[in-house]
């Protein structure tokens, strides 16, 4: 074998080295990619499941009057919640009964009863 073969062999592994490592760091960055979709969705769902909310109480009088509870473990941002009543999203207005000892007094905390005020609706049961 001469000189020419060699060199030829010498270039072909170091183009190979060059697409391998190309490779790698596309594989490399896609993984990490996955990674941090994961662990948004996994944060996203673990939010979901510790927020929770109990009806304590409806007085349907001029206006209906919901008494809801903040049973779960996060804190509630007042400006993300909707009211959805027999198929119709309800206008509301949102006031907190007992206000806890948290210091930013507009977020709905764990443990805090809302009262939710909607328009009037008729007595018996709804969905």
């Amino acid at each position: 074998m001469g000189f020419s073969v060699t060199a030829t062999h010498l270039i072909l592994f170091i183009a190979a080295i060059t697409i391998a490592t190309s490779i790698v760091g596309i594989v490399s960055e896609t993984a990490d990619m996955l990674k941090l979709g994961m662990q948004k969705k996994s944060l996203s769902a673990m939010e979901t499941i510790e927020t929770d909310i109990k009806i304590l109480h409806v007085d349907p009088s001029s206006h209906t009057l919901i008494y809801v509870l903040n049973s779960g473990s996060t804190i509630i941002d007042p400006n993300s919640i909707a009211v959805f009543l027999d198929d119709v999203w309800v206008d509301f207005t949102f006031g907190i009964v007992d206000r806890s000892t948290n210091i930013d007094n507009s977020l709905w905390d764990p443990e805090e009863v809302a009262l939710l005020n909607t328009t009037a609706v008729s007595s018996g049961k709804h969905k």
